[in-house]
């Protein structure tokens, strides 16, 4: 099987899984996140199910089709709620940021700081030089920008991470109107949530950079499985994935399916 996640490999995202020779250390990683409490909240059981139970897969919070290229968005701070039209309930926040090279270069910086600890030294040296050769955001957005997802927006990031998680736990595969009904499952859930809110652009970009890098970092594990055959470790990756959404959202990935209104029950 050849998931669509496969058509654009990057060549910085296959220097990402040479630490991981030894597949352990990939299949236990866990989701390695600033402000963690954040994303905790946002990714909490309670948020999660009412995204799940309310169908939004296919609500009017998606994003207008354009056939200009992604780009980086500009992002107003101020809610969209108390203007004339808006709907009434919780104020929701732009999801949106102003990317900085300067909070990407120190997101790599650490995010390769950290995977030393989990690597060894060499590890770490190793996913520093791969980050270094090419931008991992761009990495990312080759991959993922079939579907419409793009750079510069948490909710684009978020709902990668969640479907290529969903992908590994179940040898699956998805499709651009699941990834955009997925979007929109993920965007009032960060839209709507305080702690989110009151993170500054630099904090917003911070958080979806390091999404992209672990995702990066799970895709080329996991394809590199794939590409050689080696179905135990690829099974083992995907009962990693259930763990971690498991510990991360309380919710069990096999008892999802994904549809063209995002993700279901059963």
């Amino acid at each position: 099987m050849i998931l669509r996640f496969a058509r654009f490999l990057a060549p910085a995202a296959l220097l990402l899984a040479l630490p991981f020779a030894a597949p352990v250390a990939a299949q236990d990683m866990p989701t390695v996140m600033p402000n963690n409490y954040v994303l905790s909240d946002i990714l909490n059981k309670q948020r999660v199910d009412s995204a799940i139970n309310s169908g939004r897969g296919g609500g009017s919070y998606g994003r207008q089709p354009s056939r200009a290229a992604p780009r980086y968005s500009s992002n107003s701070p101020t809610s969209l709620v108390g203007r004339p039209g808006a709907p009434s309930g919780p104020a929701l926040t732009q999801t949106t940021y102003r990317a900085s090279p300067e909070v990407s270069a120190r997101v790599r910086r650490q995010f390769a700081d950290w995977m030393g600890t989990q690597a060894g030294p060499e590890g770490g040296r190793k996913i520093a030089q791969a980050l270094a050769q090419r931008d991992p955001v761009r990495s990312w957005a080759q991959i993922v920008g079939g579907d419409g997802l793009r750079p510069g927006d948490t909710a684009d990031s978020m709902a990668a991470y969640w479907i290529f998680n969903w992908v590994m736990a179940n040898g699956g595969d998805s499709n651009r109107a699941q990834a955009q009904a997925v979007r929109n499952q993920v965007k009032p859930m960060i839209a709507s949530n305080p702690g989110y809110a009151r993170l500054n652009e630099a904090q917003r970009q911070e958080m979806s950079e390091v999404l992209m890098l672990n995702f990066l970092i799970q895709h080329a594990a996991y394809l590199d499985a794939m590409k050689r055959g080696d179905r135990a470790t690829a099974r083992r990756l995907g009962d990693a994935a259930v763990t971690r959404f498991r510990n991360e959202m309380g919710v069990d990935l096999r008892q999802l399916t994904l549809t063209n209104n995002g993700f279901v029950r059963g």
